[in-house]
């Protein structure tokens, strides 16, 4: 009897920045991305280091689980939230951002300017919105104004 051969697997034979872009990709456009990224990090060790990478936490659409998963597993949402604002997710940044600002009702717009104005140089348009108004409402000088500027373009 022939001895059957293991092959591996071809995302195992890819460099690594191209595996880092597909998983990126299957993060941002996947309908259950975090699913999908446990199934790839449970196949192989290297497909756990690719999932990992900030890259690919960068660009997962948090808001399209976000209402379920707040709900079934607030702390694990809030983990994951606070994970994705420190590798710089635009969506969870804002999330941060907003929380920040708002706390007890009170904007405090120095210390939540640094997330939203983060969401915002990555393309999160309410980010820029929020951060604009709050900058030009704090009128702590000419740097918060050019910044203000730049996110109203």
């Amino acid at each position: 009897m022939e001895a059957r051969r293991r092959h591996r697997s071809s995302l195992a034979e890819l460099p690594i920045d191209l595996a880092i872009k597909i998983a990126g990709r299957l993060a941002a456009t996947s309908e259950w991305p975090m699913d999908d990224l446990c199934a790839l990090w449970a196949t192989c060790h290297r497909k756990l280091r690719v999932c990992g990478e900030p890259e690919v936490g960068q660009r997962i659409a948090l808001m399209r689980f976000a209402d379920d998963m707040s709900w079934d597993d607030p702390v694990g949402y809030a983990t994951l939230v606070g994970h994705l604002t420190n590798v710089g997710n635009p969506e969870a940044c804002f999330i941060t951002g907003m929380e920040v600002t708002f706390h007890k009702g009170t904007p405090l717009a120095p210390v939540c300017t640094v997330e939203l104005q983060r969401a915002a140089e990555f393309g999160h348009n309410r980010a820029a919105y929020v951060a604009t108004i709050l900058l030009y409402r704090a009128n702590d000088g000419a740097v918060s104004n050019d910044a203000a500027r730049r996110y109203m373009r």
